[in-house]
């Protein structure tokens, strides 16, 4: 199996974790990447301009379909801004002729069907389940792991296909029961992390985010696991605070390649799983 990997625009300076650990655990997979010359998917200038957004977003899967790869993104909020994309594209005649016309000027061209995969639909729809059950070495017994689902792969559902149980899901804590760890059925697994909101209205985004921390740790959670790099960004973010209030010494929050990387007993440099206890 072979995918164009997104990685997204943040990663490199902010999270080079999330794209090296993901390499390393779709290698022991035996899933081959390729990372092509993709740009933003468009998510941060979707409420100010749908064109351009559009635009954005297209380019990506139009470079995806010169190559024939269908792709795999790393961050949930990636995962959604295509996913909307390909829905506007598809079902808009007029936005179909317009963003062709501008991506001629590239030898671009995109008339729909490439495929858009997240990692966990991938480990959980496209990679057999013994698989990834043969390169557990390292099982995380005992450690509960609670799941930061992210907003934007779940809605709008009809769109995304994320889960077939949007306000229930259960595709995160699929993956995570594979390395061993005990997934945490926490309350606020599925509410907002905040990111969106930290330039606009930082006391509220600052807020979301503490609440998760202190609910994840009231609920018996070890460990956070996020899968998007605006989540993860966020948590940070959060570790950040709590840290320089001295209030507490946060719970670790980590990425889910991370914790499968653990799992799958690759470098711990980059794993980082290790709880307080």
């Amino acid at each position: 199996m072979k995918y164009a990997l997104f990685s997204g625009c943040r990663t490199g300076f902010d999270i080079p974790q999330h794209p090296k650990s993901a390499k390393a655990v779709l290698s022991r997979l035996n899933v081959e990447v390729e990372e092509l010359d993709f740009g933003c998917c468009g998510y941060p200038v979707k409420e100010k301009n749908l064109d351009a957004f559009l635009l954005l977003a297209i380019r990506n899967l139009a470079i995806a379909q010169a190559h024939n790869l269908p792709v795999l993104t790393l961050c949930k909020c990636c995962f959604g801004s295509l996913k909307q994309a390909e829905y506007h594209f598809k079902n808009d005649p007029d936005k179909q002729a317009m963003i062709n016309w501008l991506l001629q000027k590239e030898g671009l061209y995109y008339d729909g069907g490439v495929k858009i995969h997240h990692m966990l639909t991938l480990l959980d729809r496209e990679i057999d389940e013994g698989l990834i059950r043969q390169s557990i070495t390292r099982p995380l017994d005992g450690i509960k792991v609670a799941p930061s689902y992210g907003c934007h792969a779940l809605r709008p559902s009809t769109i995304t296909g994320f889960d077939e149980h949007p306000d229930a899901p259960t595709i995160f804590e699929r993956i995570i029961t594979l390395t061993g760890a005990e997934p945490v059925n926490w309350s606020k697994r599925l509410e907002c992390c905040g990111n969106p909101l930290l330039d606009k209205n930082t006391p509220l985004a600052d807020g979301f985010i503490l609440a998760k921390y202190e609910t994840a740790e009231q609920e018996g959670a070890d460990i956070i696991c996020t899968a998007c790099n605006y989540c993860h960004m966020q948590f940070e973010h959060g570790r950040k605070l709590i840290l320089k209030s001295g209030s507490s010494t946060p719970l670790p929050a980590i990425l889910l390649t991370q914790l499968l990387g653990r799992a799958m007993g690759l470098e711990k440099g980059w794993t980082g799983v290790e709880t307080r206890a």
